[in-house]
This record gives C-alpha cells, sequence and structure tokens, in this order.
C-alpha cells in the first residue's frame, strides 16, 4: 500500500514537473534564432542643432531580416538638463517616427530625425520600439520556391 501512495504522488509531482520542463525545452529551440527588428537599428549619438536647439540623430537600419520589407523605427528623445545619466536624471523631450519602405535583406539606409522641442545640453536618443512588416510576395517567400 505504501508504494502506491509513493508512485501516486511521485506521478502527480512529477508530470506537471516535465510538463513544464517539455515547454520551455520547445520554447528555448523554437526561439534560438529569433531576430528583433530593433537588433538592426543603430543610433548615432543625438546632438542638439545648433539654430533650433532641437535634439537631432541619426538613424541607421541594417537589414538582417530573412526578405525585404518595411522598417518603422520610434525614436524617443530625452532632455539630460546637465544632470546624471540615467532615465531618472532626464526629462521627456518627444518621439517621432521614421519609417524605412521596403529595404531588402542586407541593405543599409540612414536618415537624419530632429526632435519635437528644444533640449538643453546634450540630449539622450533611444529606440523605443521597432517594427518590421515584410514586402516579400508570398511566393518568394516561401522556400523552395521558384
Amino acid at each position: 500500500m505504501v508504494a502506491v501512495i509513493v508512485l501516486s504522488v511521485a506521478v502527480v509531482i512529477l508530470v506537471p514537473v516535465g510538463f513544464v520542463v517539455s515547454f520551455f525545452y520547445v520554447w528555448g529551440k523554437n526561439h534560438e534564432n529569433l531576430r528583433f527588428p530593433s537588433d538592426d537599428v543603430t543610433l548615432s549619438s543625438g546632438r542638439p542643432a545648433a539654430a533650433t536647439g532641437r535634439p537631432v540623430v541619426e538613424v541607421l537600419v541594417a537589414s538582417q531580416a530573412a526578405q525585404r520589407g518595411t522598417f518603422t523605427v520610434y525614436v524617443e528623445f530625452r532632455d539630460a538638463r546637465g544632470k546624471g545619466k540615467g532615465e531618472g536624471d532626464s526629462g521627456p523631450a518627444g518621439k517621432r517616427t521614421v519609417v524605412f519602405k521596403d529595404l531588402e535583406r542586407g541593405g543599409t539606409e540612414t536618415e537624419e530625425v530632429v526632435g519635437p522641442v528644444p533640449v538643453r545640453g546634450r540630449p539622450e536618443c533611444v529606440v523605443a520600439d521597432a517594427m518590421f512588416l515584410s514586402t516579400a510576395s508570398a511566393a518568394t517567400s516561401r522556400p523552395g520556391a521558384p
């Protein structure tokens, strides 16, 4: 009787643990080569424009996507206000969106983006978000397509 109880408890504990371990193993295998669009985006260091004081940054997209597509990049500007570094020491200075249309795989493109409001001192510029939408036709995106 003790053996049946021990076996039942072992099954009740080990089966859920086995499912959890299997889930994370499969999750890891499915996502091991996953790339995010933000991995293809680089920002130059921000600088204030001499005439207006608004932040200026150069956005570079170097596409490593599997197919051609459009990148939409959301750039966030922050005003350092002469304080220490870090988001807690800076104030918001607006956001801008830049779109790179129909970029080929391996293609690069740059665009200068100007922030909406003037800043004091050196602005902080970060990629708030980046999205990729494939523009390849279904025939060219299928493996083994002619």
